[in-house]
């Protein structure tokens, strides 16, 4: 029984540094990118060109954090359009991007509080935070943000050169 263990924990290691180095498809330097659509639902995020599909990525969205904000995402939930501040939900709707200095670099800031002063703060499309680098494409495995769209690193780079200013973004459920 012990080896059964072993040589599964083993085979389960080996498959998910296959997963971590394993290359994926990269834009072309040269596209550019003028729509991105979000479906929330399937995690994914769908960028084109000349209404042209050129690239699909999986996407963490915002999380239900219970019992209490400290404990961080618990439960992943399609829980609709964001309604206020604080409820960790992703938006939907028709929006436009913008650069986004902060924290995360680089960052695209979806025009959400523009629309919907009151329903809460800023609302990006970022990469991985400075302390969580390191977990790579595992992040994709739950939805950990506070409504915003998150991408590995290398992929948020490689939006954020594409993207074209006033870029539409649509979210769908």
């Amino acid at each position: 029984m012990k080896k059964i263990i072993k040589y599964t924990l083993l085979f389960a290691l080996i498959l998910g540094i296959i997963y971590y180095v394993w290359p994926e498809n990269k834009l072309d330097q040269n596209q550019r990118i003028d729509k991105i659509v979000v479906n929330k639902h399937d995690r994914e995020m769908i960028v084109y060109n000349r209404s042209h599909e050129i690239a699909r990525y999986t996407v963490s969205l915002g999380s239900i954090k219970w019992p209490s904000e400290k404990w961080g995402p618990i439960l992943s939930h399609d829980g609709g359009p964001k309604q206020k501040k604080g409820d960790a939900k992703t938006p939907e709707g028709i929006y436009i991007l913008s650069p986004n200095p902060g924290k995360y670099q680089p960052a695209l800031r979806i025009n959400f509080e523009d629309i919907h002063p009151r329903s809460g703060g800023a609302i990006l499309i970022h990469g991985p935070s400075p302390t969580n680098k390191w977990a790579g494409k595992f992040l994709r495995w739950i939805d950990w943000t506070d409504g915003c769209i998150a991408l590995t690193e290398t992929e948020m780079k490689e939006i954020y050169n594409a993207v074209i200013k006033n870029c539409p973004i649509e979210i769908n459920p």
